[in-house]
């Protein structure tokens, strides 16, 4: 049922009660009138109109309360009517403080928490193939929502700023120093040295024209078939001490590429000159390199690839999501000690908004209340317990009457009447 059709219903129901209430009052006046001037011919009707006398009185008495609360009996300004619309502002600050201190207790929000076990339903609910896509179809169809709240140029210049002092903050040569050790550690740098004998030797047999070339330039005078016979034997020299060298893993030159290495290590993690040097470097980099021009590229292509996969029927990070979801939910249901972590969690978090914002909700009651309008609060008020205020009437009209004819029965037996 929408708002506007419960509240047509309740104005239906309303409606119905005060014309019943109105009706049994009526009925109750021409009874009485009707007793009164047939009582002379019928005695017995004394009864009737004690029964009918007293309703009346009952049933306006109910009513004169009932209209009282929501505004003036018959327009006038009776004292202390119209209750609700002039403590429309106190109600609220009634209704908020009794929230606060009646509901959002953390005694109350931390028994219930521990009653339903968030973390053991929400990873049941969470298990179910549909269910995690779901959420993960919400999340995908809100992504675009959060990436156009953002930014761009602000975006660009935190990451920048970011960027720029994470780079600032590295000591450049220590960082390479330990980069090299741990790359070297376990000598993983000879399968390297490896690589490059390998290709420096195939680089050579395929340009030994090229080298004879330049040996020409350098040697004038002597015969071309001497310069092609020297470069021949040169390079195929070269080519036997790589050979050698890659087949002898206790070879002299590996000793001297290994000391060489280690020592250049040492030096970029200790010694101040070859630090200083490289944060020379790095200052020129960042000097010369446009940061700001550099992340925002990268910011822009990553939100035009989030966005193009938001917009997909097949979305990759909507699949990833549904499957992490449900991975999730399988944990916690595995592990109860997890989902008791996840609940004890919660309930901390839970705890600690209650306590900070818990006279916050309050106070935003006591405000929502203050600005509506008091007439509006009267008919919401109205409508919301009207109906049932309606049979406050009927009681009174019934029970008035029933007390009537008790006063009659005690002035008969009295000997009064």
């Amino acid at each position: 049922m929408t708002p506007e059709d419960r509240q047509r219903d309740q104005r239906g129901r309303l409606r119905r009660m005060r014309l019943l209430a109105t009706g049994l009052l009526v009925a109750m006046a021409v009874l009485m009138v009707g007793s009164v001037a047939l009582k002379p011919a019928y005695p017995w009707l004394s009864w009737v109109e004690a029964f009918a006398e007293a309703a009346v009185v009952g049933a306006v008495a109910d009513w004169f309360a009932v209209v009282a609360l929501f505004r003036h009996p018959l327009g006038l300004p009776i004292p202390h009517t119209a209750i609700v619309p002039r403590n429309k502002d106190r109600i609220g600050d009634a209704l908020g403080k009794f929230v606060e201190q009646n509901f959002l207790t953390p005694e109350n929000i931390l028994a219930k928490l521990a009653e339903i076990d968030p973390a053991g339903h929400g990873a049941i609910w969470l298990a179910e193939p549909a269910h995690s896509r779901q959420i993960a179809a919400g999340l995908r169809e809100f992504l675009p929502r959060v990436l156009d709240a953002f930014d761009d140029a602000a975006i660009e210049e935190l990451l920048a700023d970011t960027v720029a002092a994470r780079i600032e903050a590295i000591d450049l040569a220590k960082a390479s120093g330990g980069i090299l050790a741990v790359i070297t550690a376990g000598d993983r740098h000879q399968a390297v040295l490896d690589q490059v004998l390998q290709r420096l030797g195939a680089w050579l047999d395929l340009n030994r024209d090229l080298i004879k070339y330049k040996f020409g330039e350098q040697s004038s005078f002597t015969p071309r078939f001497v310069d092609n016979y020297i470069v021949n034997k040169f390079v195929d020299g070269i080519i036997d001490m790589i050979g050698e060298v890659a087949a002898t893993p206790d070879h002299e030159l590996r000793h001297s590429f290994n000391t060489a290495l280690h020592d250049f290590i040492d030096r970029l993690r200790y010694e101040p000159a070859f630090q200083a040097k490289a944060e020379a470097l790095k200052h020129e980099v960042l000097q010369s390199v446009d940061i700001s021009r550099f992340v925002g590229v990268i910011w822009h292509a990553i939100k035009r690839q989030l966005l193009a996969d938001a917009a997909s029927q097949t979305s990759v990070i909507e699949a990833q999501l549904a499957e992490a979801l449900q991975r999730l939910a399988g944990q916690i249901l595995a592990d109860r000690a997890l989902a008791d972590r996840i609940n004890a969690a919660v309930s901390s978090l839970v705890e600690a908004g209650v306590e900070r914002f818990g006279h916050q909700v309050a106070a935003l009651i006591e405000e929502v209340v203050r600005r509506w309008d008091a007439r509006a609060v009267t008919r919401k008020i109205e409508f919301e317990v009207g109906s049932d205020l309606q049979f406050i009437r009927l009681n009174g009209t019934i029970v008035g009457g029933t007390v009537g004819l008790l006063l009659q029965a005690g002035l008969v037996l009295l000997g009064l009447r």
